[in-house]
């Protein structure tokens, strides 16, 4: 197969695989676009199985950036979270990437994720999200195949589940992310109060760029306060639309053609348990190329 193919083909699979251990898309497209020019600068006949080669790659361009980032990290104003990534238009006509990202890890997943080390965190995608026998992962991880066997168990018992995406859960979701946004658009405080529970966490990352909160906000008491106190810095022009993020749904609030905040949830049943904010315009740039 001529190497153009297997780039578009293999390239939704490496996209996610970058991007769910890194939490950011754009690092993700990086290190992606470096291991293909790395690949193609090799002979045919060094590389023996194409597909495990380059998610091997992949894994060592996300060690090295990890590494590199982990003082950036520490240093970052206010709650770090994950870039949001539509997989709704990343997905739109493309069935390979479809078939990738129909198991995108929610935001809640990604945080949990960055717990793991580098290793743990490719181990677990690799065999949960992209179904790869253990035999398979241990030569991309250079580990045996009872020790990615392990490896997953542990990182497993950590993320846990899941969530569930089917056609009744996802549409009783997006209902709830549109009561939010119509609650938070039009300061419908008793609306608010049904959606809370009473251990609600608010996350806002504003990354030092932007206002927004340096802290986890807790409790539905509290984040109503927030929320009312921040009502007169929202734009009266400012809209809402309802979209999938990350696999889940979520909602943008844009004014004009420029969006400045994507909002992410972590649903139970009928209530919101956290809300997840991210208004670094750093990490909405490559959302606002796709729009």
């Amino acid at each position: 197969m001529e190497r153009g193919k297997l780039y578009s083909d293999l390239k939704p699979l490496l996209l996610s695989l970058a991007y769910h251990t890194l939490g950011s898309i754009t690092d993700a497209e990086d290190i992606v676009h470096d291991v293909f020019l790395s690949w193609e600068e090799k002979p045919p006949q060094q590389v023996r199985n194409v597909k495990s080669y380059l998610c091997k790659s992949i894994h060592n361009r996300c060690i090295d950036f990890i590494r590199s980032s982990s003082r950036n990290r520490e240093a970052y104003v206010g709650p770090w979270l994950p870039e949001p990534v539509d997989t709704g238009k990343l997905q739109k006509n493309d069935p390979l990437a479809e078939m990738v990202w129909k198991e995108s890890l929610s935001t809640a997943g990604i945080l949990l994720l960055q717990q793991l080390s580098a290793t743990e965190r490719i181990v677990f995608l690799l065999h949960e999200v992209f179904h790869y026998r253990f035999d398979e992962i241990a030569e991309i991880v250079d580990k045996s195949t009872a020790n990615c066997r392990q490896i997953f168990h542990r990182a497993k018992k950590g993320i846990g589940q899941l969530p569930d995406r089917s056609p009744e859960v996802m549409e009783r979701k997006t209902a709830l992310a549109e009561r939010f946004a119509e609650a938070l658009m039009t300061g419908n405080i008793g609306l608010l109060i049904e959606l809370l529970t009473s251990d609600t966490v608010l996350y806002t990352d504003g990354g030092g760029k932007v206002k927004a909160a340096l802290r986890p906000i807790m409790g539905s008491d509290r984040i109503i306060r927030y929320f009312v106190g921040i009502a007169h810095e929202i734009p009266a022009e400012t809209r809402y639309e309802t979209c999938e993020i990350n696999g889940m749904p979520g909602i943008r609030l844009v004014v004009g053609e420029m969006i400045f905040a994507v909002i992410t949830f972590q649903y139970l049943q009928d209530q919101l348990t956290n809300i997840y904010t991210v208004m670094n315009p750093e990490k909405l740039s490559h959302f606002n190329r796709m729009k």
